[in-house]
């Protein structure tokens, strides 16, 4: 799966080089559109699996090209690990053959128990889905 993004003026700052909490929000949008490809969204958790949700345990970004204003960036992510209750994904980000930077992230699987939030298996129908998808 890859995902292209027009980068628009507002992606900037002043230099006209898109503004690093972009990335972020980028990788946050693109886990949801491969989510939606594997087959579950954050709607169907709930309602199909009983979970409450995939939160985000951390995220990390390394930069080593600058993307600018109205290019078309590439963004590729991976799976590369699947634990018992979370996943750690990649994303490459790339202008044509260019790495512009490389994006992680470890999510959770997890149910609601009155106000706290627990870790809970990845439920065997999703885990198999994104096996195909494991780096």
């Amino acid at each position: 799966m890859q995902v292209t993004r027009q980068i628009e003026w507002g992606d900037c700052d002043s230099a006209g080089i898109v503004f690093y909490p972009n990335y972020f929000r980028w990788m946050d949008s693109t886990y949801h559109a491969f989510t939606r490809l594997v087959g579950f969204d954050q709607n169907s958790l709930p309602r199909d699996y009983g979970l409450f949700a995939t939160p985000l345990i951390e995220s990390s970004c390394r930069f080593f090209s600058p993307a600018r204003c109205y290019q078309k960036l590439q963004i590729t992510p991976l799976v590369i690990r699947l634990g018992t209750t979370s996943l750690s994904l990649t994303y490459h980000f790339a202008i044509g053959d260019v790495p512009v930077a490389e994006g992680n992230e470890i999510r959770a699987f997890v149910t609601q128990d009155g106000d706290a939030i627990v870790k809970a298996p990845i439920p065997e129908a999703i885990r198999t889905r994104l096996e195909a998808y494991l780096a």
